[in-house]
């Protein structure tokens, strides 16, 4: 557990628990520390010890907090300051306008899954005239937002793989937590090792490890001090579980299946000769808001 330091901001105000004075030396702090957004970073922090939303905090500005609340976001401040990342300090993220529960088992889910989302939902509703009928495979659930959004989506069935037993038990409770449990069934698994050679489906989706060794030091520390490097790093050039995933996955389809995947931005043109090499059709590789590659799909004819 992170301790603010006893001449930190805690110390300084005791017996001044109003929330407003709380607020502001928890701010200074993260300033200190070189925290890119102290403002909303405490207030964020400060949100999930009060269970309130934005606006009631600015109308609580003057009520007091308990001694436990803030000694708990004491705690909290002081893991952000040593780079543990909110989502989680807090324990969820929002996605997809849901809120799911995390752990460091899993990784914290990134607005580029939710275009790869988009675009798989979209995708699905042109080719398939009913999806609520479709027999989906999530490889990789991690937390489970992509398995949890395309059964709330769509209505359809949907399998959630991975190798990560931690990971899985994360899933479960946001699949629990959204009444999607008759949707949507958990299995442990490397990549289709446990998956029965008999059972096809209509739109197998992925977001695997994809960034490479030599691309470690372009990302955040806490990224890599804190998110589980199994869920991020596939070998020398990235691809490494594209190789595996890729030519594997058109056993698994139904003729007129989809696969699709979550890619990184310079992995497009070698995703798209993976997919033609395994066989697929209807290559297409797509840019997401800030025009990077980032969704690849093929269809099995």
């Amino acid at each position: 557990m992170f301790n603010v330091p006893q001449s930190g901001y805690i110390s300084d105000l005791k017996g001044e628990l109003i929330i407003g004075r709380v607020l502001a030396g928890a701010t200074r702090k993260l300033e200190c520390a070189e925290i890119s957004r102290p403002d909303f970073e405490a207030q964020y922090l400060l949100l999930a010890v009060l269970h309130i939303n934005k606006a009631s905090l600015f109308l609580s500005l003057e009520n007091k907090m308990s001694a436990r609340q803030v000694e708990r976001f004491g705690t909290m401040v002081g893991r952000r300051i040593h780079g543990e990342p909110l989502q989680y300090i807090v324990g969820s993220v929002e996605f997809w306008s849901k809120i799911f529960h995390l752990t460091p088992d899993v990784l914290i889910p990134r607005h580029e899954t939710e275009f790869v989302l988009e675009q798989t939902i979209a995708l699905l509703k042109h080719w398939f005239p009913c999806p609520e009928k479709l027999q989906v495979l999530d490889m990789g659930t991690g937390s489970g937002v992509i398995a949890d959004v395309l059964a709330g989506e769509l209505g359809c069935h949907v399998l959630a793989c991975d190798i990560s037993s931690p990971a899985l038990a994360v899933a479960a409770g946001n699949i629990a937590e959204h009444q999607l449990e008759n949707l949507v069934t958990l299995v442990c698994s490397d990549l289709f090792e446990a998956i029965s050679t008999t059972w096809k489906f209509d739109c197998i989706i992925a977001n695997p490890p994809y960034v490479a060794e030599h691309e470690k030091e372009e990302l955040a520390d806490e990224v890599i001090q804190f998110e589980p490097g199994q869920a991020l790093f596939a070998g020398d050039d990235g691809l490494d579980c594209y190789r595996r995933l890729i030519p594997e996955s058109y056993a698994f389809l139904h003729s007129g299946g989809w696969l699709m995947l979550e890619i990184g931005a310079s992995q497009g043109e070698a995703v798209s000769l993976m997919l033609r090499d395994a066989g697929y059709q209807n290559i297409n590789i797509r840019s997401d808001y800030c025009r990077r590659p980032r969704f690849a799909c093929g269809r099995k004819q």
